[in-house]
């Protein structure tokens, strides 16, 4: 693809758009990132963003999905701890019909019985999905937040559910839109698509949004926390970084990719020297104001658990020699081309750097903060990661 052209600009209402327009292309892509601090109850978020699924003007949940459908395309949602965001794909002769019917369900501001008790089973279901699983690690995760009101599950749980009222969904449907919202427009769209995406988002009437860390005092808990009896031990290591500049923050992916990701990943080699014999290790970090939670988790035999304890230490120094750009490089930096030509994964991609950065940042702008960094500027950043506030769980059947 030889032409696009990528601009960003603030609409009238104060929300940011961001656009990549690459007329040969064949389709195009949308995504609007609602932030919100959590101020409401626990699981509410969630729950609001499966009521805008259900009517759409005069059409319901039948009608949205025989829409959808009609046009080979499908809405998708998510909600996190600290955004929600909606997008779709389509042919770019369909974008229009696609965008207006999005935000129809956006903007939908009355629902019924029928609506709330559907979306209600929904998620008992998903709360049931989850407790079924052994998912402790992604719960301490969750908890080590020094802002508390992002610990609780993005999901709730079944007593917070039966808590909410239609009153509480639409304080927080209203919350939602508000001026720290990104918009995201990729692929092949006309200018009339843009125009109506400027349009209809751009008149909506946007509350002020801004983020105040409340950082509340915290027992001091013990850096090695035992959870759970069993043969076989999960390993989560966690880092908790306060103060992080965005030039961090950035580079929290590299490190991850350099050290966690793929077969030649440093953490890897490192054990496979040390002998264990790793398939894999996951790596993970998340970013909320200038909070970075890094960690990394594996498994291993109880009986491993002496002579492992000791090299989580020596992996840390002997991590600050890693060949970064080396192996970073060719997927993060050379492989932003494949972002030119895919609409949906661009999207995307704008979308998990704003949850990153906690701003709507150009790929013209990321590759300018990318070409400054160097093995030792990202081997300064992991020493400032494996320096801060660290805790080893050792987590057992």
């Amino acid at each position: 693809m030889s032409e696009f052209t990528e601009t960003i600009e603030i609409l009238k209402n104060g929300a940011e758009l961001i656009s990549f327009s690459a007329p040969s292309l064949h389709t195009a892509a949308f995504s609007v990132v609602l932030p919100f601090v959590p101020q409401e109850k626990a699981g509410i978020y969630h729950f609001a963003e499966h009521m805008f699924f259900e009517r759409a003007g005069g059409k319901r949940a039948a009608d949205i999905n025989g829409e959808m459908s009609s046009r080979g395309s499908e809405i998708m949602g998510y909600t996190t701890k600290n955004h929600m965001c909606f997008n779709f794909t389509c042919r770019k002769e369909v974008f229009a019909d696609q965008l207006g019917l999005l935000y129809s369900m956006l903007t939908q501001k009355e629902y019924g019985k029928e609506e709330f008790e559907s979306v209600m089973a929904v998620i008992r279901n998903e709360i049931y999905e989850y407790e079924f699983y052994d998912n402790r690690a992604a719960d301490i995760l969750r908890e080590e937040w020094y802002d508390a009101r992002f610990c609780p599950s993005v999901l709730g749980t079944l007593d917070d559910l039966a808590k909410i009222t239609s009153e509480d969904l639409e304080k927080t449907r209203q919350s939602l839109f508000n001026r720290g919202m990104k918009i995201f427009l990729a692929g092949g769209f006309s200018e009339s698509d843009k125009r109506l995406a400027e349009k209809l988002f751009g008149m909506l009437f946007l509350l002020p949004y801004e983020y105040s860390a409340e950082l509340k005092v915290r027992e001091k808990e013990k850096s090695v926390c035992k959870k759970g009896r069993g043969k076989n031990l999960q390993v989560l290591v966690t880092y908790h970084v306060t103060g992080a500049d965005e030039e961090l923050k950035a580079a929290a992916s590299w490190l991850k990719s350099a050290l966690f990701d793929g077969m030649d990943a440093q953490f890897l080699k490192f054990f496979e020297e040390h002998g264990f014999h790793f398939y894999s290790v996951e790596g993970n970090y998340s970013v909320q104001g200038d909070e970075i939670v890094f960690s990394w988790l594996t498994y291993i035999k109880r009986k491993e658990k002496k002579k492992f304890m000791p090299l989580i230490d020596k992996f840390e120094r002997s991590a600050e020699k890693t060949a970064f750009l080396k192996l970073v490089k060719p997927f993060l930096w050379e492989n932003m081309v494949f972002l030119y030509d895919n609409p949906e994964r661009l999207c995307s991609h704008y979308a998990d750097t704003y949850a990153d950065l906690g701003e709507a940042v150009t790929l013209t702008r990321e590759r300018e903060m990318y070409s400054s960094f160097t093995d030792e500027k990202l081997a300064e950043a992991w020493r400032k990661i494996t320096r801060s506030a660290r805790k080893i769980y050792l987590i057992g059947g």
